[in-house]
Formats: C-alpha cells, structure tokens, sequence
C-alpha cells in the first residue's frame, strides 16, 4: 500500500525508494512552500507489534537526536495501519550518488563530509544508540547554500539503544561496511560505527571498498591495502588512521567517533591542499596512478633562452628608437 496522495496539508510528489522494511516519499508542504520526507512502514510489517515498536523507536530516537547532522524528524502519524514520520528532505541524495568506482574524491570535500558525518553519530552515541549500518546509502545530502553540502546521518532502522541491544538478535549491516563483531556475535559498541565510518572515508579517499565479500567472510577479515599505495599522494599518515580505525579487532581501533575524526583531520591538514579537477581512474594497485584531488598538473616554465631573446629584442628596439631620434634632432 502507498500513502494517499494528501497527509493533510502534506501533498505526495514521488517516491524516493524502498527498501525492506519500508518506504520513503517525496511530500510538499503548500503552505510553508518546502519539500519533506515520508518515511512508511511497509505493509507486510506493519501487523507486527515488534517491528512496528522498532520503526517507531526510530522516529523517537531522531526526535531526541535533534542535531544539524542528523535527519531530523517533524510528524508522526498513521493512515489505515500503516504507521509513517515526517522527517528532512535531502534535495542533494545520499553519498552513495557522488561516489563513483575508481575515482577517488578531493580531499578537502572528503574530510568535511566525514567531519559532519562523525558529528551526527557523536550525537547518537551520547543518546546510547549504535547505529550499526553506516554507509553511503545512508549518508543524504542537503543543499546548504554558500556553506557546501549538509551531511545527515539516516535510517536507524537497524539502529537500537545499547540499553536495550539484547532484544536485537539479528545480524544487521552491509558487509563492506560492518565490523566484523557484528557477524561474530561479538559485544557491538560504538567502535562498530567507527570501523564502518572509516571503511566509507577509505571508499571516498580510494575509490575502491575496503572490504568485500559476504557477512559470512567477515569471520576471516583482514586489514585492506593502506590507502597510500592506491593514492601514492596521499600521506603516510592516513594509513595508520584508517588502518586502526578498521582493524578486525575492536579494541585496537579508535574508542570513539571523535577520536577517528581528529586523528583523520591531522592525517589530512586541508588547508594544504589545492582544489583540482578529478582525476582518471586506476587500473590496479600495481598501476601508475593519477594524482590525488587536491593537486594541479605543473606548468612548465618558459625557457631562459626565450626569456633571454626577448629582452634582447627590446634593447634593440629601444636602441633603435633613441638614434632615430637623435638623428631628428640633430
């Protein structure tokens, strides 16, 4: 079932997506002339006590989240059993839009969307609550004016309060993403959300996923090839950040979100680094590969012997000029 064509002075313009659980519709909001999301329960679910409990818990969870880097939630509402949240409209679409395979994104765009994207699940974390499938699908983008894209951290249905993660049993998460403990059944903690943030920064940084493969093989996962052998411009230094941060083991990586953030933003000091157009893609780690974002191809610089017969055609000219001169004179 689709929601009506009016959620009182809400009009439906289009669906966005969907997904398992549910549904996400463009709405337009005549009197205040602005556009929201309509997230939906989806019908075969929506008879289930325990899931609609958790879809509501998600729309309680944003509500008391309220920050600038997370969706934020407007309405609440229900149409015929069907439960559904007003909530942020991101006009720009979500990360996984503006990442393309093999081409690594400019730096200095890279550390400001992970800044915004730490800052969001900084909130949720002091809010006790794990996200658990952090990915670009799930990183929207808002037009912010002058200021550059909004990030806002989305789609907590897979989310839960860490007071109440024992009632959570399923394995949730994309496995190019998720920290292998989620797949182990080890004890899930915000350095879950630390892992998959990295292995997304690793993606935007690279162009290629950290990890691939099934949850099944994240029993056996191993550290990616450091960043700075895809990217040779890229400094040393971010491997060590992103390594940790995406080390199998939790207790090795970094213990917060804000931890990461700050060691990746030292790795990265944007303010020495030039914008540059995109570079081509790479073939294999094996390659030669093109330079990073953030640099400019060098001109070349005018020879000394071009440099030397221009000022010498000038004193000639000039020379020429004052004897002819003279000569009126004279």
């Amino acid at each position: 079932m689709s929601l009506p064509t009016r959620l009182g002075r809400l009009e439906r313009v289009d669906r966005l997506g969907s997904g398992g659980f549910a549904t996400v519709w463009l709405y337009h909001d005549a009197e205040l002339d602005s556009d929201v999301a309509v997230k939906a329960l989806a019908e075969n679910w929506s008879q289930r006590l325990d899931v609609r409990e958790r879809f509501l818990e998600e729309a309680r969870i944003l509500r008391r989240a309220d920050s600038d880097h997370i969706v934020r939630v407007y309405d609440i509402g229900e149409v015929d059993g069907t439960p559904y949240f007003v909530m942020t409209y991101a006009d720009h679409g979500s990360l996984a839009r503006h990442l393309e395979p093999g081409v690594p994104m400019p730096v200095p765009r890279v550390v400001d969307l992970v800044s915004q994207a730490g800052a969001g699940l900084a909130v949720l974390h002091e809010h006790g609550v794990v996200h658990r499938d952090i990915k670009p699908q799930n990183l929207l983008l808002r037009s912010g004016g002058s200021a550059g894209d909004r990030l806002l951290v989305a789609d907590l249905g897979v989310a839960k309060a860490m007071l109440h993660a024992s009632g959570l049993t399923q394995v949730v998460g994309t496995p190019a993403y998720m920290a292998p403990e989620q797949a182990t059944g080890g004890g899930i903690d915000v350095r879950a959300d630390v892992h998959a943030l990295a292995a997304v920064t690793y993606q935007m940084l690279t162009g290629r996923l950290a990890r691939d493969g099934t949850i099944a093989d994240l029993a056996h996962a191993t550290l990616p090839v450091a960043p700075s052998r895809l990217v040779p411009a890229l400094p040393a230094a971010v491997d060590d950040v992103l390594l940790r941060a995406l080390d199998p083991s939790p207790e090795a990586r970094h213990p917060s979100v804000d931890a990461f953030v700050e060691d990746l933003r030292s790795a990265l000091p944007v303010t020495s680094l030039r914008a540059a157009p995109r570079v081509t893609r790479y073939q294999t780690p094996d390659t030669e590969f093109a330079p990073l974002p953030g640099t400019a191809p060098t001109r070349q610089r005018p020879s000394v012997l071009l440099l030397a017969l221009a000022c010498l055609l000038v004193f000639v000219a000039t020379f020429g000029a004052a004897y002819a001169v003279i000569r009126l004179v004279t």
